[in-house]
């Protein structure tokens, strides 16, 4: 549980001010659980997108991306200190680590995603 807490905080932040805000802005007529419904999808949304990205950073597909930024950095930070070296790379099994935790966002955000629904139709 311990693992989850932090997600648990986004989650529960996200949700609650986006359900006051549709509250007092908007569809005033509607009940709480649409204002509730609505916290729940966005908060769930932002989570998976959260855990997607965090998982393709932890595999490695930003790597290639950012490969031209990092020799750029490399070479102008060996032009200011000539004695200037790279940290060294990761350990898979901090990647290992990485992927999995991504994969807990993921996983909340869709449960929150479905609860979201469960919610709507009731």
């Amino acid at each position: 549980m311990k693992k989850f807490r932090n997600i648990f905080f986004v989650w529960g932040i996200v949700t609650l001010l986006y359900t006051v805000w549709s509250i007092f802005s908007y569809f005033r007529s509607e009940s709480f659980t649409f204002h509730l419904s609505g916290g729940l999808f966005v908060s769930g949304i932002l989570l998976f997108a959260i855990g997607m990205f965090s998982h393709m950073s932890a595999s490695g597909l930003f790597d290639g991306i950012m490969y031209g930024f990092k020799r750029n950095r490399r070479a102008r930070l060996k032009e200011i200190d000539a004695d200037y070296e790279e940290d060294e790379e990761e350990d898979p099994e901090d990647r290992q680590l990485r992927k999995h935790s991504a994969w807990n966002w993921v996983y909340v955000g869709v449960v929150s995603i479905a609860l979201s629904f469960l919610v709507a139709l009731i």
